[in-house]
């Protein structure tokens, strides 16, 4: 005697389910294609301040990432993209990349003299401050 755990075949005629199958697969893949919250999410993280928090007091730079604006130490960039959540840009004549981990996670390395590299955290929404249009432009 032969025992099976679970058979379409035993409540359903071929052709049920065989539509039952393929009407499973359809939704299965469709769901995770069309989800905006996994693999092939296409967006940009929105904008926000970012702090390094293993300095007291903690050091803060604010990225709008749509109009591809960094903001960090007071001084405004305009960021180059390379990837989809990666950026460059240069301060006081040297290379720094930007690059988005997570989206609340975001990390800068100096690439000319590679000493640097630090990671930055999303501040709470309800902590942020939007950074005031007198900011120097580099």
């Amino acid at each position: 005697m032969k025992v099976s755990l679970f058979t379409f075949s035993n409540f359903f005629s071929k052709s049920q389910t065989m539509q039952l199958t393929v009407a499973i697969l359809f939704f299965g893949l469709s769901s995770i294609f069309f989800s905006n919250c996994g693999l092939f999410y296409k967006g940009v993280p929105k904008a926000g301040e970012f702090c390094y928090v293993l300095v007291k007091p903690p050091e803060c730079l604010y990225v709008e990432f749509e109009s591809k604006k960094l903001i960090w130490k007071d001084v405004e960039y305009i960021l180059e993209e390379k990837l989809r959540m990666d950026y460059f840009f240069k301060s006081n004549g040297e290379l720094y990349e930007l690059t988005v981990s997570t989206v609340n996670r975001v990390e800068i390395k100096n690439l000319t003299t590679k000493n640097f590299n630090q990671f930055y955290m999303r501040k709470k929404d309800k902590f942020v401050e939007i950074p005031a249009q007198g900011a120097k432009h580099e």
